[in-house]
Formats: C-alpha cells, structure tokens, sequence
C-alpha cells in the first residue's frame, strides 16, 4: 500500500492506460506518437528544489512503494513503456512492441543502444535479472507480489524455494524476452510502466545495499549525493539516450520526516509546497500566491481498515457498519481542509481508471449516526474503559483530519479514543501491531481498477492480509476477472468483485484526493499526474 499525501505529497508513478493488441503494438496503443519523437530537449540549466515528506530508507525499483522514492525514480529509470500526461494514452518507450496471441504468452521487443549510469547494457538480461531477485521470496522486497502471475513465481517463494529464476521469463536474443504467464491475463502489458518492472544493473544485484542509496539507473538523472535524512541531489546524466529528459541539471530534494515544508517554502529555499491547514486558508486567500497555484483530481483513495486478526468486535461487519455510519467525512473535510478532498463512496476512485464506479459503497458510506448506535449495540458495544487507538503515519494533515474522526466516533458512539502518529507504519502493519483501526492510502500503479482491489484484498490467505480478511467469493471473482479475454472485459468483472467488498465491508472508504502545490517563481509548465498528482519533472522547466 502507498502512504500518499493527497495534496503536498501524493505518487509519482509510470501509468499505463491500455493494453497492447493481438498485433504489432504500435508507437501508441492507441495509434497516436510517441510525444518525445518530436520533441528536441535543451539543457537550460537551473535546479529544482523540492520537498520529501516519507524519508524512504532505499532508493529502489524492486523495493519502491511510496511517493518520495517513486517520484525519484521516475527521473532515475526509464522503463518498457511510459503514458503522454497530456493524454493519458500510453505507449512504449524502451520496447519497441509488446505482442501475444493468446494473452498467456507475451513477445517484448526491448530498443537497442541504451545504457545504465555505469556503462552496462540495458538489454533483455537487465530485466530479467531485476524481475528474477524482485520475485524470489527470500530476498523479501515489497514489490514481489506484481510478479505473481508469471509462470514459476509460486516455486520462488517460502523458506526453502525450489528456483531461483522465474521460469516464465526467457531471454530469446540480447533485447527480446518471451514471458509466460500462469494464467491469460488480458492487461499484463499495463504492468509494464510500474517501477517494480525496471530494469537492474548487473553491479546493482551484486550490493543491492550500497545501490538503494546510490542506484544505478537508466534515466536522465543520477543521484550524487543522498544524505539520508536530510537531502536527495540528483544530477543530469548526459549520455541519456532517451527522449524527454528535462531541460534542468540538478533537483535538490530536502527530507522533511513528515513535518510540514511551508516555512521553507515561503523563505524560497524550496520551489513546491502546501500549507499544513491551519495555513491554508491564508495561502488561499493570497491573490498573489494563487498566480502559481496548480491542481487536479487525483486517484488516492485514503481509507480506514481494523485489525480483524484480533478478533471481536473488528470481525463484526455490524461494528464496521457501524464506525462507518458515525463518521461525517463531508464536514470533516470542510472544517479540517475545505477543497482538498473529496468524500469517498467506493474502493476504486471513480473515473480515474477502468472500471471506476461512484457509488459502490451504498449506504454504509453516508451518515447516520443513530443507525450507527443500534449497529454499535448489535455488535456487542464497545468495553467500558477501553480507549481506541488510531493508527496513522506520520502528517500533520491526515493527523489533523483522523483527530477530527476521533472526535466524532467518541461524540457519536461514546468511543474514547487516541491517535498514534508513527514513524515506521508500514512495517507495524505488515506485521499486525495495530489493535486499533488504521489509515491506508492507496494510489494506482497502472491504469485499471484490478490494482485498486487486488495488492489490498487478494491475498490467498487472511494471514497475508494487512486487515486479517479473506473472501473465498472475492478471491474467486477477481480469478475469473483476471481470465476474461479483454481489458474492458476484465474491468467489468472486477467491478462484480468491488461489488463484494461492498457487501462484507472489510474497510472504510474515507476521501479521494484533489493534488494541490503552490510553486515558486523559479518554476514554469508545473503540470501534475492527474494519478499521484506529483509534478512531472521531466515536463518541468525551470526559469529562475
């Protein structure tokens, strides 16, 4: 799961938006140009400074999940295929096409003449080896799971795996892969513009350790100093043989460990930021600030999950219903941070992918704090005496919007509760150290609703849960979603497996985001990610 910020920080991610064809892919999928085939980048110069709210621990595509260390990537690597911002359509960039027949088996035809930041070949070797330590269980780095669908994955993982390599994936020449999967899925191309699929250098696996904090990538920047903590530098690369390398020379991130970077913007030592709320009234209300203001929806959904591996009263999907019902997340959203959300009323942020429906949710996303009372006593009551602990990272925001939650559950169901802000929330909730609900934020890695609903829900076992849920009826939809023989096809289907969710409730949806930052006078073309809602470096330009 990402932690994004909805408006300072949300996700800077390669999106794909649709799926290559039984043919030939074309430049685009959907027959437009690849937009950096007309574009001649000029180096201007200049440095952007930016902040960094997560403080990641690795710069890596295998390891990468949350905004800070997904944004950098995208400047530090290029991947198979890359989505024109202006369009939203997607087409290939390091592959030449993307082809199957069947959508089992899958030909990718990888451009010859690119190199890594250290001279090694960017070939068909470089991905296979990334996408073999990715999947292979031992090594234990997050994005595993993207790689379950190809043939072999199951035998890479536990304690003692019988293989090492997915056999799914064959090196045919030096820059073609042939990948098979386990089953047909019709939108295994869309996979490909994620992180998780970058290729690796050779030098990069051989110290994995010293390469999460000096990678070794692909793309137009390279980093040349990270002061973990304190400041990410990333320069240009100037053998970069791609298109749509940013005019600038240098991006100067600064590391902020979740507190607010609104001061430092203001004294113009940053070039981006947003106010924390008490601020953002004022910073509205400033005509002149408002001059280089940018915004757009976003995809992130910020939703409430519960420790439903501790039991009662967390597996009673009447107290589910019931904190649901007692939260009034529109005047949340208006006393806390008015024009930043939106309130929520589905698991798959409508219109931001295929398959995105409003409404989901019924009636347990509204407002009732009387039906939410009778709820509470069916479920058996909340103890007496006992105080709720609320789990978050680390946001003076989102802490501001959860105490607003608290306040409301303790006034409308007589819940005394308490926030818990921490620092390393990611690993508590993959190892099940919540005992009360927490805040999850989801944002999409590609461009269908399946990724909203499967890296969340589709576990196989409650163990492998964050939440300690499992549906067989879910677990079977989303099987038969992933086997229908078209994207449209598939989207449909796991719409019916939203559908599900719906009815078992495992969850809370609270807000989709708006993506919101104020920027300098040294900044021109801020466009955002209508997805993440990050700035797009390489379309960026400096003019200070």
């Amino acid at each position: 799961m990402r932690l994004a910020r909805a408006i300072a920080v949300a996700a800077a991610t390669a999106i794909v938006l649709a799926a290559c064809g039984d043919d030939d892919t074309p430049e685009s999928p959907n027959g437009a140009e690849d937009p950096a085939a007309e574009d001649d980048d000029e180096v201007t110069g200049g440095t952007v400074r930016l902040p960094m709210g997560q403080n990641p621990d690795e710069i890596l595509p295998m390891e990468s999940h949350a905004f800070d260390n997904l944004t950098a990537l995208e400047v530090i690597y290029s991947g198979l295929v890359r989505v024109d911002p202006a369009t939203n359509e997607a087409y290939n960039y390091m592959a030449e096409d993307i082809t199957t027949e069947d959508n089992v088996t899958w030909t990718i035809t990888i451009k010859d003449g690119w190199t890594f930041h250290n001279g090694e070949p960017v070939d068909a070797a470089a991905f296979k080896r990334s996408w073999d330590y990715t999947a292979y269980g031992p090594n234990a780095v997050y994005n595993n799971f993207f790689f379950d669908r190809i043939l072999g994955y199951d035998e890479m993982q536990g304690d003692a795996p019988s293989a090492q390599e997915l056999s799914g994936v064959r090196v045919v020449d030096d820059y073609t892969l042939e990948v098979e999967l386990a089953s047909q899925f019709a939108a295994f191309p869309l996979l490909l513009g994620y992180a998780g699929f970058f290729p690796v250098a050779e030098e990069c696996i051989a110290d994995v350790v010293a390469c999460g904090t000096h990678p070794i990538g692909n793309g137009p920047f390279q980093v040349e100093e990270w002061d973990q903590g304190v400041q990410l530098t990333l320069t240009r690369w100037d053998e970069y043989q791609g298109d749509e390398a940013p005019g600038y020379d240098r991006i100067e991130w600064t590391e902020y460990a979740g507190g607010s970077s609104w001061a430092d913007f203001q004294a113009g030592d940053i070039d981006a930021s947003f106010p924390p709320p008490e601020q953002s009234e004022a910073a509205f209300n400033d005509s002149a600030l408002m001059e280089r203001f940018v915004e757009n929806n976003g995809s992130a959904l910020t939703y409430l999950g519960f420790p439903m591996y501790h039991g009662e009263p967390w597996t009673s999907v009447d107290f589910r219903h019931a904190i649901s019902l007692a939260i009034d997340v529109e005047s949340i959203i208006n006393a806390v941070a008015p024009g930043q959300y939106l309130p929520a009323d589905a698991w798959v942020v409508p219109g931001a992918v295929p398959g995105g429906e409003a409404g989901t949710c019924g009636e347990w996303c509204g407002y009732d704090p009387e039906q939410a009372q009778d709820l509470l006593a069916r479920a058996g009551g909340w103890p007496d005496g006992d105080v709720m602990t609320i789990h978050l990272g680390e946001d003076p925001t989102q802490e501001a919007i959860f105490k607003a939650i608290g306040d409301q559950l303790q006034q409308n169901l007589g819940i005394a509760y308490e926030l818990d802000p921490t620092p390393d929330f990611f690993s508590r909730r993959g190892d099940h150290d919540f005992d009360g609900p927490f805040r999850n934020n989801w944002f999409p890695d590609y461009s269908l609703n399946e990724n909203y609903l499967a890296p969340t829900y589709k576990k196989g076992a409650p163990e492998n849960s964050n939440f300690g849920w499992y549906s067989e009826a879910f677990e079977a939809k989303m099987t038969e979603a992933d086997q229908a023989p078209s994207v449209d096809e598939s989207a449909a289907t796991y719409l019916e497996a939203e559908r599900i969710l719906a009815e078992e409730f495992p969850t809370v949806p609270l807000t989709y985001s708006i993506n919101q930052w104020f920027y300098s006078e040294n900044l021109d073309n801020v466009q955002l990610n209508p997805f993440g809602g990050a700035i797009l470096l390489r379309e960026l330009e400096v003019v200070g």
